[in-house]
């Protein structure tokens, strides 16, 4: 099977053109952090922010799976063997099987489809999923299978948390809770460490970080929205400025060379820059007025 999907991706190299690249460069990084990080940050402090933590915690959610699953599987990426060429290899961490980007677009953007139930929304979900799905491939990066099934994977679980999230009579148990499932897998992966389960544990400091912020700013900020347009494109530039800030700045001073200790370190940076910039942004914006 592996041999033919990688004459599939040798066949795709072989037609690889400097436009191309460059579009499904641009095309693949729909499926990154960064946009993740902007994209929070702009429902949150501009438009609704249960909304915002809803998104957050089922892409989240999602991706730990995700990460689940590489780590028991051990898919080596196709350019492993030297047989393929990967563009921009750095956004190719972990292991191969499933997609995390295509899995990570398909869940967002298939969430929103199901929340708010326009048919426009599907069918962007749907192209764009695609589309990431190919870049994926065409860049070096997976598989056709490991495409498919991250398609697959992030649609179930954009409706299924939605549904979730829905029955849930207390959504902070809804986060508590996926924190406490995926506590045996962070466990495991510890007690036998290797340097590609890193995005794991980076995903569960997320879901950590979601669960204390979105108790704390219920409990003590509940920030709203009754304030002027320039103002909430404020909060969003000064969020997402920090959030990068403290994500490479926790980076260069969390350095460890206990691997287990690395890793536990990675859980603690993304813990403390998503309550960071859900819980003590907001306190700071509501007690400045902004």
């Amino acid at each position: 099977m592996l041999n033919f999907e990688l004459n599939i991706l040798k066949y795709i190299e072989s037609i690889r053109t400097d436009f191309l690249t460059a579009f499904f460069e641009g095309v693949t990084m729909l499926g990154e952090e960064t946009i993740l990080i902007v994209l929070m940050a702009a429902i949150y402090f501009m438009y609704d922010k249960r909304l915002a933590q809803r998104m957050f915690f089922i892409t989240a959610t999602s991706l730990a799976f995700n990460g689940i699953v590489k780590n028991l599987v051990k898919r080596p990426r196709p350019f492993a063997n030297g047989k393929i060429t990967c563009v921009r290899p750095e956004t190719a961490t972990g292991y191969a099987f499933p997609s995390g980007h295509t899995q990570t677009f398909a869940t967002g953007s298939f969430a929103f489809a199901v929340y708010f139930k326009r048919l426009w929304v599907y069918v962007v979900s749907v192209v764009f999923t695609l589309l990431i799905g190919f870049s994926r491939m065409y860049l070096g990066a997976h598989y056709p299978s490991d495409v498919i099934v991250g398609a697959v994977l992030g649609f179930l679980f954009a409706f299924t948390l939605n549904l979730c999230y829905d029955k849930a009579k207390n959504v902070h148990f809804l986060h508590g809770g996926a924190a406490v499932v995926l506590l045996p897998f962070f466990v495991a992966f510890l007690i036998n460490p290797d340097p590609l389960y890193a995005d794991f544990f980076k995903i569960y400091g997320l879901l950590a970080g979601l669960f204390a912020a979105a108790l704390f700013e219920e409990k003590l900020v509940n920030f709203g929205y009754d304030t002027s347009l320039f103002k909430k494109l404020l909060r969003v530039v000064i969020g997402v400025v920090l959030a990068l800030v403290f994500k490479e700045g926790l980076k260069a001073v969390l350095v460890f060379e206990s691997l287990r200790l690395s890793l536990v370190g990675d859980a603690f940076r993304y813990m403390v820059i998503v309550f960071a910039i859900m819980a003590i942004c907001p306190l700071v914006f509501k007690k400045l007025k902004i």
